[in-house]
């Protein structure tokens, strides 16, 4: 083990005296001198720091659940592109501030894979910034009415990640709309985003109180956004209806 080694990990610990003046100590200590067990601790700590860091980094996620690409079955729906998802998952569009778009049917993988990608995200180090659209809105509204919106931004625009789930989903009022807009508006190229969606774009607009935020915030969703469709049956239908049509062969039996 040489020196080189245990003045990188005490730089890693911001341990910056003690990297610059490790050569010093060493040589006052003409002896022969082993860095063996130093190095050994200095890694567990390296790691532990690590590791506390992510499990704060996924609490202030607020995960609605922890997912994996692993835990998904691909199988159920093969439409679903998984060369194109995998390729998402290497973060590349986080690097760039992209957005990506999971829109389709109800129950066919979307929020799963966002979330999965999230985690991901969280485990490279990149902030997050998980919730429905639903939440957002109660959020926005009970945070002006506390007047404190503005720590409520702070803490989504210092996310490098956004997933925003369900988009579509609820009617806003004028006073949510004017906020997600303004919020959309202020992200431009500073973070990355994922919103799922089971809505047609077509309708997108009914959502929205006016034509002119709906068509301003729409246009800064779609702003240079990758679009990925899901298509296929309802994973979280596939028990309810094989019971549902064994009870009712049993019915006509």
């Amino acid at each position: 083990m040489n020196a080189e080694t245990v003045r990188s990990q005490l730089k890693t610990l911001k341990l910056h005296t003690a990297a610059a003046e490790l050569q010093e100590v060493l040589d006052q200590h003409k002896k022969a001198v082993s860095l063996s067990w130093i190095s050994d601790l200095l890694e567990r700590e390296i790691d532990s720091r690590r590791e506390r860091a992510l499990m704060t980094r996924i609490k202030k996620a607020n995960f609605p659940e922890i997912t994996t690409l692993e835990t998904f079955d691909w199988s159920f729906n093969p439409q679903i592109d998984e060369n194109r998802i995998r390729q998402i998952a290497g973060m590349d569009f986080i690097a760039n501030n992209q957005i990506c778009l999971f829109l389709g049917q109800p129950g066919t993988g979307k929020t799963h894979l966002a979330l999965a990608i999230g985690v991901l995200a969280a485990n490279r180090g990149y902030r997050v910034y998980c919730n429905s659209i639903k939440r957002l809105a109660e959020d926005m509204l009970r945070a002006k009415a506390k007047n404190n919106l503005d720590t409520l931004f702070k803490k989504i625009l210092s996310a490098r990640l956004w997933i925003f789930d369900d988009w579509g989903v609820t009617t806003m009022s004028r006073e949510v709309a004017e906020e997600i807009f303004d919020l959309l508006d202020r992200r431009k190229h500073s973070s990355a985003m994922i919103l799922t969606s089971n809505r047609d774009i077509d309708e997108w607009p009914q959502v929205f109180p006016d034509p002119v935020i709906a068509n301003a915030t729409i246009d800064r969703i779609f702003d240079r956004a990758d679009i990925s469709i899901f298509k296929g049956t309802s994973y979280r239908l596939k028990g309810k209806i094989e019971v549902k049509n064994v009870n009712s062969k049993m019915r006509h039996k």
